[in-house]
This record gives C-alpha cells, sequence and structure tokens, in this order.
C-alpha cells in the first residue's frame, strides 16, 4: 500500500513540475509578446512623430510663402494707391479680400 501511495505521490509531484514549467514557459512567451508589441507600438509613435514633424516643417513653410504673397500684395496696394491708377474703392475691396 505505500508502494502505491508513493508511486501516486511522485506521479503527482512530477505532473505539478510538468505543468509548473509549462506555466513558467507559457509565461515566458507572453512577456515576450508584450515586449514585441510594445516595441512595435513604440516605433509607430516615433515614425508618427517623425512624419508630424515632417508635415509640420511643410505647413510652415507654406505659411510663410503666402505671408510673403500677402505682404507682396499689400505693397502692390499701396504702391497703386499712391500713383492713383485704379479707384480707391476697388482697391479697398482688394485690400479687404487680402486680409481676410
Amino acid at each position: 500500500m505505500s508502494d502505491v501511495m508513493d508511486y501516486t505521490s511522485q506521479a503527482i509531484n512530477k505532473k505539478k513540475k510538468q505543468l509548473e514549467d509549462r506555466a513558467r514557459i507559457e509565461i515566458s512567451m507572453e512577456k515576450l509578446k508584450l515586449a514585441k508589441e510594445q516595441r512595435c507600438i513604440l516605433q509607430s509613435q516615433a515614425d508618427i512623430i517623425q512624419n508630424m514633424s515632417k508635415a509640420m516643417k511643410e505647413v510652415q513653410v507654406d505659411r510663410d510663402l503666402l505671408k510673403q504673397e500677402k505682404r507682396k500684395l499689400e505693397y502692390m496696394i499701396v504702391d497703386l494707391l499712391k500713383v492713383g491708377h485704379c479707384s480707391k474703392d476697388k482697391l479697398k475691396r482688394i485690400k479687404a479680400i487680402v486680409d481676410e
């Protein structure tokens, strides 16, 4: 009877050890998956930030060009008013459009 109990106890301990090993392996695999997902997320964030900074630079360049064009138009309006080539009402309307 004690041999049967010893055998049963050994079998239970063996099964317990197998389950613990299996659980450790699954936990390790899950940690690896999470680490991989985290790296992917961080890389995606880095890519998004890089793309956003590029887009912001492009927008800034376009904005600066538009400001220069607006200044040129304002100077042209002032020059035309000084010279008197157009009616003042038309120029005021054009200036109002430029100011928008």
